[in-house]
């Protein structure tokens, strides 16, 4: 991160706010003048103290090129300003007008088949045009050269949810000289991508083109690189005018909105570079399972910033607008949804969006001001919860430590998805959740993130001389690392994990793991690159399944594995779970192996979750942690010291924490 403190303590103390800033996306062009004066009323009567203001305004900001209109937005920050409160002023890049795409066709995307993506929505940029990327820099000077100093600005938000791309001549160039950079020579990029398969030797980069419509299936190499591309030349986006702001303001505070879990952008590489974290999420209020994935997304949140507070700038009040049947949560939903996020760190609480929109696509999202007005169940909802976080304590909790460490690694990720793969059943995000699920029935706090975050951190101090992190300095850390899907292994990874259980760590690798290398290359030898080697197995072939098989343990006892397994035969680890019929009677599933004070647990196939919540049960009890689960509507998220429990029922819950036996409301 370009920042090392918390800039959000920082923000709140500045604003004398002892808990958590709460606001929403306020799009005031939208609404004639008169409405303005309305809208601050009500933003003091629902406890609003931070607003970002301007995400889609960019045709309203500069309705054509170089002809600026910025009155209604100078009357807007003061007219927030007397009010106190604090603004987010954001790069409107994410929405180009109209007239970019009239005068610079070059400036809209197009797709792999070689469609153009045409205004009338929003996002229809092409990130490698250079007309696109001159526009973006002309709105981003007027900005801050104009608001740079505003009393009103605390934080400047670059575009909005980056996730675009295209497959035009531009990207083309662009792709080519980034595979320049990487590889330095055509005869590597060759030997990297394979291209002896299937006739595809490349004579220069010249030949390179980016993932197009093709007869058959694409060269994952390729994908993959272009992948990695994609989110490099959004980056790039990113820091072109984060660099204009920070040169007009050396201490503005930055940051642009995260996805969560998205695919088309790597989170880690990009966190170092915000000030702060920002995260959009949607939970989905007619899923029980939605509260898991959103406490995993918010924990990746959490590990990406070391534990700094972060924002969570958009979720919903009441239903959304771009689901098949939008159900609208309840009042008592969105509480919890929101003191989920806080406990997990989120510090700031936004929405998207302040008034619900009267016309376009978003008519029907949700917003803290409903189409009926203040007047309602709505409002008067969030305006509750404005006064809840107002008081909340937990702002001035650290977040504390984690015992156990999930490895997601976004290139593992995009290398185990598409076309040409042993199966689909094995979706790294999907996996994530399987493995997660005991620890979150349980109440127990894990980090999430890439493997790079092994190395040491200010928070964790750093090694003797800048040495690299070794196994002995995760083990300090975490008792527990879980690698859910680890598709992708890279070399480097297999030492400091064989380190982290010899000290004494456990080290649990779910199925399919070390399949390929950096260059979607298979591992030969059936180790998987050293990564089962470690774990005492050895890997003949992937075995997806037309039906579910029976496995047994050393006791008898049955289990099922559907969908898929893995051939497997144990070297140093002993068997826990095999084969019970079948071809691939015998063979072992699921294996342990102890090495130095730890051990390794290998996963070989798709478990029932009964059976998968017992192995990971016990993996966790070997390193100390007892998941024992918690009543069926409870959920429970320790920050620091405090402990904030969650009653997702309609009847009173009761359990007893730390010795102390709690009745929870439902």
């Amino acid at each position: 991160m370009s920042r090392s403190c918390d800039v959000l303590s920082h923000l709140r103390a500045q604003h004398g706010v002892r808990g958590a800033l709460f606001g929403a996306d306020y799009n005031p062009e939208q609404w004639p003048r008169e409405v303005h004066a309305e809208d601050l009323d009500l933003m003091d009567r629902a406890h609003v103290d931070f607003v970002t203001v301007g995400v889609f305004s960019w045709a309203r900001l500069e309705p054509e090129p170089g002809r600026f209109d910025v009155a209604w937005l100078d009357q807007v920050l003061d007219d927030l300003h007397a009010r106190g409160i604090a603004v987010d002023l954001a790069i409107p890049v994410a929405s180009p007008p109209p007239w970019l795409g009239v005068m610079h066709p070059g400036s809209l995307p197009e797709t792999r088949s070689g469609s153009t993506l045409w205004w009338g929505s929003r996002n229809q940029f092409n990130p490698s045009s250079p007309a696109y990327r001159e526009a973006a820099r002309r709105i981003t000077r007027m900005l801050v050269q104009r608001y740079a100093e505003h009393p009103a600005v605390v934080m400047w938000h670059v575009g909005n949810e980056y996730g675009q791309l295209s497959h035009d001549d531009s990207t083309a160039g662009a792709f080519r000289a980034w595979l320049q950079a990487r590889y330095g020579d055509i005869d590597v990029l060759n030997q990297a991508w394979g291209t002896t398969v299937w006739s595809m030797g490349l004579r220069g980069f010249e030949d390179v083109i980016p993932p197009r419509e093709t007869p058959y299936l694409l060269n994952p190499a390729l994908e993959l690189d272009f992948a990695r591309f994609t989110s490099d030349q959004l980056l790039d986006c990113y820091l072109d005018l984060a660099g204009i702001i920070r040169e007009a303001a050396p201490d503005a505070c930055i940051t642009t909105n995260f996805m969560g879990f998205f695919p088309l952008v790597d989170y880690g590489a990009w966190s170092e570079h915000v000030d702060v974290l920002a995260d959009d999420h949607y939970t989905d209020p007619a899923d029980p399972a939605s509260r898991l994935t959103a406490s995993l997304t918010h924990s990746y949140l959490r590990t990406l910033g070391h534990g700094r507070p972060w924002v969570l700038m958009e979720q919903a009040a009441g239903a959304v607008n771009w689901r098949a049947h939008n159900v609208p949560k309840t009042a008592a939903q969105n509480r919890l949804d929101t003191w989920r996020a806080h406990a997990h760190g989120a510090d700031v609480i936004s929405y998207f969006q302040f008034r619900q929109a009267a016309s376009g696509p978003e008519t029907f999202h949700s917003a803290l001001v409903p189409h009926a007005g203040a007047d309602t169940a709505r409002f008067c909802g969030v305006a509750e919860l404005g006064r809840e976080l107002d008081d909340s304590p937990l702002a001035d909790i650290a977040p504390g430590t984690s015992r156990v460490f999930f490895v997601h690694d976004w290139e593992s990720w995009r290398a185990a998805v598409g076309g040409g793969r042993a199966t689909s059943a094995l979706d790294p995000i999907a996996q994530n959740e399987m493995y997660y699920e005991p620890f979150f029935r349980a109440g127990e706090r894990v980090d999430i993130g890439p493997s790079t975050l092994f190395a040491p951190t200010e928070e964790f101090g750093a090694a003797e001389g800048g040495a690299e992190p070794s196994g002995s300095s995760l083990h300090s850390r975490y008792d527990l690392v879980v690698l859910p899907s680890q598709f992708l292994a890279r070399a480097e990874l297999t030492p400091v994990l064989e380190q982290f259980v010899r000290d004494g760590g456990q080290l649990l690798i779910g199925p399919h793991s070390g399949v390929v290398d950096q260059d979607v290359r298979a591992h030969l030898g059936g180790f998987g690159g050293g990564l089962l080697e470690l774990a005492g197995v050895f890997r003949e072939e992937p075995w997806p399944l037309a039906v579910p098989i029976v496995v047994c343990d050393d006791t008898g006892a049955e289990a099922e594995v559907s969908r898929f397994v893995e051939v497997l035969r144990t070297t140093t680890a002993h068997r826990l779970w095999t084969v019970a019929e079948g071809a691939l009677q015998g063979r072992p599933v699921v294996t342990h192996r102890e090495l130095g004070k730890g051990a390794i647990w290998y996963l070989g196939g798709l478990l029932d979750p009964e059976t998968l919540h017992s192995v990971i049960g016990r993996a966790a009890a070997a390193a100390g942690l007892e998941l024992a689960s918690l009543p069926e509507q409870v959920e429970v998220i320790r920050r620091g010291e405090a402990v904030v429990v969650l009653n997702h029922g309609s009847s009173p819950a009761r359990l007893s924490i730390a010795g102390a036996d709690l009745e929870v409301p439902g």
